[in-house]
């Protein structure tokens, strides 16, 4: 794929990113949580599900209408055609429409059938690689067909996992307005965090967007691709990790934690050395267009290691519902604070000032799960 191409890829699924987190904002992750050791009645667990969906249909309505007059300001300055630009919107509104399935996951979770959650995941995306491959052998291959074939491998994934879980939950025709209540009251002192995580992931291509140029946004898009390495590992924290924190008895709690911690941590590092000091496989994996970014790769590892970090802390505290309104007042201020160093000290037209300024939000982050782990405990204590 051309830079030019590769550049609308990554500012579609920049902005796709965000708006799936913005019509979700928690919603579906609180099923579990909320629905704890009742999570495989049927009833219960499709209780919360049909709250969940009421409250992403709202938002899926909002959002879209927000981000229909947002992304043509964005992508004002990039001389792509008003044909290009549309169908990117039309991929990145259908695929939010499309993941709203993601949220029935969470029976599979409960009941531990990992094959089945995978499995489709895994089809679709062969079927995505297939037809993107074929593209690229007739010379089709450009920003648009690979952000609709994204879009596509979502809704063939959440079809089959919604069509396969129809057993396991009863969800009511409507939702329960006590289980509405209750799903917003565990959420209200994330709903900010989670709202400003949805901006803060991508404000770096944002960012590159509106200052750079079309290769300045292809670079960071591509070295932004490195960070889904870890998507077998995220994954595995909402899969394994949270269910198993969940039911932990109290007097466990702090000895699995410092485990589980110790190990995230270890393999961070390593993984974190290896990149600074062996960025050469890395660079291959984004193609000779971008073996310029040696110096850039070390770093973009380290901010997704300390990111991977701080989500093994973040599944062990929405576990246990370690969720505090002085938590997120303190990711947004920390935040906000260290990214405002960034824009008075960091080159951000460039493409190592971005990558720079996105390792200053990652540990940002990471300082406030230490933060709330430490209040967490005190509690669990008293």
């Amino acid at each position: 794929m051309s830079v030019e191409h590769y550049a609308q890829f990554g500012v579609a699924f920049a902005f796709q990113s965000t708006v799936c987190m913005l019509a979700d904002l928690g919603f579906s992750s609180s099923i579990l949580a909320l629905a704890g050791a009742r999570a495989k009645d049927p009833e219960v667990l499709g209780k919360y599900v049909r709250s969940a969906r009421h409250f992403r249909m709202i938002l899926v309505c909002i959002v879209g209408v927000v981000f229909v007059i947002c992304f043509p300001w964005i992508t004002a300055a990039q001389p792509w055609n008003a044909a290009t630009k549309v169908s990117l919107l039309a991929s990145i509104l259908c695929a939010v429409v499309v993941q709203g399935w993601s949220m029935y996951q969470a029976p599979l979770m409960a009941h531990r059938q990992i094959d089945r959650l995978y499995q489709p995941q895994i089809a679709a995306g062969s079927v995505r690689l297939g037809i993107s491959w074929l593209l690229h052998l007739s010379h089709a291959l450009t920003g648009v067909a690979v952000s609709w074939l994204g879009t596509l491998a979502l809704a063939l994934s959440g079809w089959w996992i919604k069509r396969h879980t129809a057993h396991l939950i009863k969800e009511p025709e409507k939702s329960d307005p006590s289980a509405n209540r209750e799903m917003l009251r565990y959420l209200a002192p994330l709903i900010p965090g989670v709202a400003f995580t949805a901006f803060q992931g991508q404000i770096s291509l944002w960012i590159i967007t509106i200052l750079g140029t079309t290769q300045n946004i292809a670079e960071v898009a591509a070295l932004g691709r490195l960070g889904q390495l870890f998507g077998i590992l995220t994954a595995f924290n909402g899969v394994i990790i949270g269910p198993y924190f969940a039911s932990l008895p109290g007097p466990s709690i702090l000895a699995r934690y410092i485990q589980i911690l110790t190990l995230a941590v270890l393999l961070a590092a390593m993984l974190s050395v290896w990149a600074f000091v062996f960025p050469a496989p890395l660079l291959w994996l984004l193609g000779p267009k971008y073996e310029n970014l040696g110096g850039a790769v070390g770093w973009v590892i380290l901010a997704s290691c300390l990111s991977y970090v701080g989500g093994v802390m973040w599944t062990m505290h929405a576990a246990r519902k370690w969720v505090f309104w002085w938590g997120t007042i303190l990711y947004i201020s920390l935040t906000m604070a260290l990214q405002v160093l960034g824009f008075v000290y960091l080159d951000l037209s460039s493409t190592m000032g971005v990558v720079y300024f996105g390792t200053l939000a990652a540990a940002a982050t990471l300082l406030v799960h230490l933060a709330t782990a430490a209040f967490g405990f005190s509690k669990l204590k008293k």
